[in-house]
């Protein structure tokens, strides 16, 4: 047995696997929101996700790119600008991380901020954008007060905010 004490399973390098797994339930959930409408998108716990990990200082840098693809990939298959999300995650991170956390006292109040951020900041960097293109607004429905609940929810079971 001694020959085959190298081929033993390894745990320490599931975190691919789990990393592959999480690539292909976003895919999966996208597909299944632009079939089905009452199904979320989950991109504000992805943005609240990027924000927490960004805030930690310690840059897992496969997590972050994956969730820079994700959101990217949200733009071109829902019809908006391309990268505005990019572009919203600097101008948030940038200019009103800090003023978001310094006026909201609760945890999961600032998780919630997080994500009407992505969503209501996303739709007016959008007609921003679609402004100076001289191009039509994007639609402005009730699926964007849903998908904020239902992503709030989530975040709240998912992430803690750490002072």
């Amino acid at each position: 047995m001694q020959a085959f004490s190298d081929m033993r399973r390894n745990r320490t390098h599931q975190t691919y696997l789990t990393f592959f797994g999480l690539a292909g339930i976003l895919v999966l959930c996208q597909i299944m929101s632009s079939l089905y409408p009452w199904i979320p998108t989950f991109v504000g716990v992805v943005f609240a996700y990027l924000i927490l990990e960004f805030e930690h200082r310690e840059i897992k840098a496969a997590n972050i790119a994956l969730g820079f693809v994700y959101l990217c990939f949200y733009d071109a298959s829902k019809g908006f600008y391309l990268f505005s999300y990019v572009i919203l995650f600097i101008l948030v991170y940038r200019f009103a991380l800090l003023k978001i956390q310094t006026l909201i006292t609760c945890d999961n109040c600032i998780l919630a901020s997080y994500v009407i951020v992505a969503y209501i900041g996303h739709y007016l960097l959008n007609g921003f954008l679609a402004y100076l293109d001289n191009e039509t607004f994007p639609y402005f429905s009730n699926y964007y007060f849903y998908s904020i609940a239902l992503d709030s929810l989530l975040c709240f079971m998912l992430f803690r905010v750490s002072r």
